[in-house]
């Protein structure tokens, strides 16, 4: 077995921390908002202070930079922690992880007559603060393959450190010799070293994939009113008509939705009066949209909603529930309110179970049908306004 000085370990422990430290200083600046990448670069930031110090105290040991290289990288190890938490969108963790590296501090000074006990004392607190990382990665209920190579990394360096726990532990008791120890521990440290630049590597991943989930819900996204737009409900009706085509799922309808009159009050109040008409729209028809079904905006006033697993007369019950809510659900405009309706048109699959094309013309015309209808039921003098539709849907 080739022989490893702590010595060399150290430097090895500082320059693999500049290097990380360089990754995530560039990652943090480009992506300021990105809080979990900030606390990683404390925690690499932490690991080169020190691995800085503990490369001062020789391969003897020396008792102060022993302890206090390595109660800072025990606070560095803390902020991955801690990083990890803001990752999945919780607060807290300093006041644990500044406690846990005192009370670690304190132990090591308690033990500074006995260099294994030191050494079971740091290796037990970086091996906690591991556990507790793998642990919020484990926690996750969706994980990528970032969350899995974190993961992985931290279990073997956490393997590492369990060896050098053990092995202080015999060498105490006198059944291990120190010679073979110290080429146990050597070795143990250089994985956790490694290991380190693979969980760095693993949260990269999990940041590039969190940019990337956002950036596709930005591309899916109505910027308005904050429902899907005409891509992701393509995408959707794409999968509907598929899981149909393979028998995979039951009936599914499609409901079309326009605002009455919407350029009217385009025209007389302005644009930002037309937006809060569109935004306070979809509101209205997400609160009377289920769980499952998708909510769209294709542009303009046009609207669109996705039922999955529905029949028919499911989702004309439906669409009489969205009229009714429109009817009741008038738009303030300050001191009065403006009223609103919506032309609806309605197919279901059973209807054109193999082109999607041909199911959505079918809800157009339909569509098209109660718009006109509606119009016909105006009276024939009087400013236009919002009026409820409420002819059917063939």
């Amino acid at each position: 077995m080739p022989h490893l000085d702590f010595m060399t370990l150290y430097i090895l422990i500082f320059l693999n921390s500049l290097t990380v430290s360089a990754v995530w200083a560039g990652f943090a600046w480009m992506y300021r908002p990105h809080t979990a990448a900030q606390y990683w670069l404390a925690g690499t930031l932490l690991s080169l202070v020190g691995g800085l110090v503990l490369a001062t105290q020789g391969n003897e040991g020396a008792l102060v930079p022993a302890v206090l290289g390595n109660t800072i990288i025990i606070l560095g190890f803390a902020q991955f922690w801690i990083g990890l938490r803001r990752f999945d969108r919780q607060q807290g963790g300093w006041t644990v992880a500044i406690a846990f590296t005192v009370a670690a501090a304190a132990l090591m000074i308690a033990l500074h007559d006995s260099g294994r006990g030191r050494a079971i004392v740091y290796a037990s607190g970086q091996s906690i603060v591991m556990l507790a990382c793998l642990f919020q990665l484990l926690r996750k209920r969706f994980s990528g393959i970032g969350t899995r190579i974190a993961a992985i990394a931290f279990a073997v360096a956490l393997s590492g450190q369990l060896l050098v726990i053990a092995s202080n532990a015999a060498v105490l008791a006198e059944a291990l010799e120190y010679k073979v120890y110290y080429a146990l521990a050597s070795y143990a440290l250089l994985c956790t070293v490694f290991s380190g630049i693979v969980w760095n590597l693993g949260f990269a991943l999990m940041a590039v994939d969190s940019l990337h989930r956002k950036l596709r819900g930005l591309s899916e996204t109505d910027a308005l009113t904050g429902l899907a737009n005409r891509r992701a409900f393509a995408g959707r009706m794409n999968l509907l008509q598929q899981q149909g085509a393979e028998e995979a799922g039951g009936p599914w309808c499609l409901i079309l939705i326009d605002l009455n009159d919407f350029k009217p009050l385009n025209d007389k109040f302005g644009h930002l009066v037309g937006d809060r008409a569109l935004t306070h729209f979809a509101q209205v028809l997400l609160s009377c949209s289920r769980p499952g079904d998708l909510v769209a905006r294709l542009g303009g006033d046009e609207f669109a909603l996705l039922l999955p697993e529905t029949a028919r007369a499911e989702a004309e019950a439906l669409a009489q529930a969205i009229r009714r809510k429109v009817a009741a659900s008038p738009l303030s405009l300050g001191e009065s309110t403006a009223p609103m309706s919506a032309a609806i048109g309605l197919a279901s699959s059973d209807e054109e179970p193999s082109n999607g094309d041909r199911l959505f013309s079918l809800a157009d015309a339909r569509l098209y049908e109660n718009k006109l209808a509606s119009k016909e039921q105006r009276p024939r003098s009087g400013p236009p306004r919002f009026h409820l539709a409420t002819q059917g849907y063939s």
